[in-house]
């Protein structure tokens, strides 16, 4: 069985993958570590979490403060400390692989692309999507020697129950509706997305946990949705006209899909959850009262 270390098991994604290794017969009990009980914008950190290590770990990192949560500059000092840091927990050396959870946002938030593939310029044009790309680089830089244990995964948005925050995502504008409150999109919201459901994130997360496969790989959502598309749905769901405000663009919209070629190769028989089933998923939980 393997061996799990979780740092930023209290959000949304560590959150759903924490309660996932608890019941998978396949992994150990998780290791996990929240900014409580070791804050990786402090240096003290590296030995509270190094000491749960040993050579046939996986760590697995989740934690950052999120754009949603700041895009500032304070936001990227603290989010480089902790680059910093997970530099000095990987220079140690005692794991079998490390797994970093970036973002799709590496490539530019209002850069333009036709398909995006891991061979993809890197262009951060927001405070976060440069803290991504500082933390990936420090990883691939501290492991030089021995970049077979790197795992970089940069996946596209996320969405599903339990989210902390509400941000622009299908979820988000769930609990927004029903909350009775406004939703508003750009134009019309036909920039398309690929919306990763989390169940799908984490079943992703542990197989390529299991996987030999070392380097960077996108995760996509399978189909290109739009935000209205998205609103669409969710009227379909909850069989009633989801109401939206329009405020006028600003920037051209960008279009984001992925070019999933080396998704596929890897993983060739994973089914995406299709965003219908999603947002009905989604909208049980809350309606029931658990994540609202």
């Amino acid at each position: 069985m393997i061996q799990t270390i979780l740092i930023g098991h209290s959000g949304f994604l560590g959150n759903a993958l924490e309660s996932s290794l608890k019941s998978d017969h396949r992994f150990l009990q998780p290791v996990c570590f929240s900014s409580k009980d070791a804050d990786l914008t402090e240096q003290k950190c590296v030995e509270t979490i190094s000491e749960k290590c040993n050579e046939d770990t996986v760590i697995v990192v989740c934690a950052a403060i999120k754009s949603d949560e700041g895009n500032s500059i304070d936001s990227f000092h603290a989010n480089i400390m902790m680059s910093e840091n997970l530099a000095r927990l990987a220079s140690a050396g005692k794991f079998r692989k490390f797994i970093y959870i970036s973002s799709n946002a590496v490539y530019g938030v209002h850069a333009k692309h036709d398909l995006i593939s891991e061979e993809t310029p890197l262009l951060p044009d927001t405070y976060y999507s440069l803290s991504k790309v500082c933390t990936e680089k420090i990883l691939q830089i501290t492991l030089a020697d021995s970049l077979e244990k790197l795992l970089i995964l940069r996946p596209s948005t996320i969405y599903g129950p339990f989210e902390r925050v509400v941000p622009q995502t299908p979820s988000g504008f769930l609990r927004r509706f029903l909350n009775d409150e406004p939703i508003t999109l750009w134009g019309e919201g036909s920039e398309l997305r690929e919306f990763v459901f989390i169940a799908d994130m984490v079943n992703i997360v542990k197989a390529m946990t299991i996987s030999d496969f070392h380097g960077t790989m996108n995760v996509g959502g399978g189909i290109p949705h739009s935000y209205k598309d998205s609103l669409d749905i969710i009227s379909n769901v909850v069989g009633k006209k989801v109401p939206f405000k329009s405020k006028p663009r600003t920037l051209d919209p960008v279009d984001k899909v992925y070019d999933l070629a080396l998704f596929n190769k890897l993983l060739p028989n994973f089914n995406f959850t299709s965003l219908k089933d999603g947002i009905r998923i989604t909208y049980e939980k809350m309606i029931q009262g658990d994540c609202l």
